[in-house]
């Protein structure tokens, strides 16, 4: 970690970073550096643990077709664990799904399509009829989201919020959220605050809790989740059962800040407020490490509240002032500079002429980077940020309505790491919308004719985009 403004962009996390090198606390760079090298078959997905006669792993520089004990070759093993990840993430948007109406028979069919045991070793012989089915379900799944959000929580309007560490504030309880915690335990702490005349600041971790009627501010994305702990700020921290790296529970034990879980038990929330409430008192006196680094991102776009604002898209496409439109999302990757990848391919397609619509950790890296401010100049800001990655649903209402008005869409991933955002980028390619991933391995079966590509460097990307747009 001597070189700590190559881990990340953001200037905020780098100063954390260098009060933990000194303090010599591990934290996610230091654990990835201590991991090299890494497995080379488990990177390109041709290893195999399915059952008890493996492992199997095959050579990827054979010149004869190698295949595991039970008879897979290379792409058979890349495609399987491809298709895996991708119906995995389909059950963590599932999951997601029922915080909002959880007595919705929906999900059991999406379920019983979805889930395969390994015992099948069938299954996944049609890859493109299974990658075809998985995105119908994931799109059905995020289209549910976004029906029952805006059900339960209204269309809202965008909102301004406040963005990294000095979100954080020394003279009230922090309360940081985290780990897709369902809207209503945000409102129920908030309740249970007023009602003990407690301040507060409520905050979240990687933006997840967005949605509803509360906006949040917005600290970090996922691979600095441990960073807000560092500032002698946070009081207390409330996990869901998604992103949560099992380190930021270990980090919390370590400096002494509560943790709630909601996922395996009923939340007390008075009990929550009086837990943050003594945590501020035994910090209160001692030295906290507040961040300067802050922004403003305007967050909350649908095409509900913001109707207006995409015909003026259109009117834009139509008149040669723009592009088209590009969906920008992913988590990030410790193996590259935090932020890097999505600030600079965004701020590409913004001088090329494109609108950018973001949301979840990619998000959060153009909100932490000044590009989702209030203050825009033109009708259409440069960027729109739709608010969680479980809000992908919004941006298929949204390319829906561009798509009728011949507005050209597509998406981008620069960087996945969690599988839910695999499965969002296919079901978006079911959709009809291209979508380029920045995923190490996709198999050919997956890529060949159809609408789910490798992400290209950025002048590529440029050229490609612009030929699909003239089509």
């Amino acid at each position: 970690m001597k070189n700590v403004h190559k881990k990340s962009l953001d200037l905020a996390v780098n100063q954390v970073l260098t009060a933990a090198y000194r303090s010599r606390i591990a934290l996610i760079w230091d654990r990835a550096e201590a991991m090299q090298p890494q497995c080379g078959f488990g990177r390109l997905a041709i290893c195999c643990t399915d059952c008890q006669e493996g492992s199997c792993r095959t050579n990827p520089f054979s010149a004869e077709q190698q295949q595991t004990i039970c008879g897979r070759d290379k792409q058979e093993l890349a495609a399987r664990s491809f298709l895996r990840k991708a119906s995995d993430g389909t059950l963590a948007l599932t999951k997601l799904a029922v915080q909002y109406e959880p007595g919705c028979n929906f999900y059991d069919e999406v379920i019983r399509q979805v889930v395969m045991s390994d015992d099948e070793m069938l299954a996944f012989e049609d890859v493109p009829e299974r990658l075809a089915m998985i995105g119908r379900c994931t799109n059905s799944v995020l289209e549910q989201i976004s029906q029952s959000r805006s059900a339960v929580g209204g269309s809202g309007v965008p909102a301004v919020v406040g963005v990294n560490l000095e979100s954080l504030r020394s003279d009230v309880v922090n309360i940081v959220f985290h780990g897709h915690v369902d809207w209503q335990c945000v409102l129920g702490i908030q309740a249970a605050a007023q009602d003990a005349d407690i301040p507060i600041q409520l905050s979240g971790l990687c933006g997840n809790e967005l949605n509803g009627s509360l906006p949040l501010p917005l600290l970090t994305n996922y691979d600095s989740q441990e960073v807000p702990l560092l500032t002698g700020l946070v009081d207390l921290i409330v996990i869901g059962d998604q992103c949560v790296m099992p380190s930021l529970v270990k980090l919390a034990d370590i400096r002494n800040i509560p943790v709630v879980k909601t996922a395996s038990k009923t939340v007390d929330y008075p009990a929550v407020i009086q837990s943050a409430w003594q945590a501020y008192k035994n910090r209160s006196s001692k030295a906290a490490a507040v961040s300067a680094v802050s922004n403003e991102a305007y967050i909350g776009f649908t095409i509900d509240n913001s109707v207006e604002l995409f015909q003026r898209v259109a009117e834009q496409f139509r008149q040669g002032s723009l592009q088209g439109v590009v969906y920008l999302g992913g988590c990030g990757s410790v193996a590259n500079t935090q932020d890097a990848q999505p600030v600079q391919i965004a701020a590409a397609l913004i001088e090329a002429g494109y609108l950018v619509i973001t949301g979840g950790c990619a998000g959060t890296a153009l909100a932490k980077a000044g590009m989702c401010r209030a203050d825009w100049k033109n009708e259409v800001p440069p960027v729109l940020h739709i608010g969680s990655c479980h809000d992908a649903g919004e941006f298929l209402r949204i390319a829906a309505f561009l798509q009728q008005n011949n507005v050209p869409v597509s998406a981008l991933f620069p960087e996945i790491n969690h599988n839910k955002v695999l499965a969002t980028a296919i079901g978006f390619a079911a959709a009809g919308i291209p979508s380029r991933l920045g995923f190490d391995a996709i198999p050919d079966q997956v890529s060949r004719g159809g609408e789910l590509l490798p992400l290209p460097e950025v002048a590529e990307l440029l050229q490609t985009l612009s030929k699909g747009a003239t089509k």
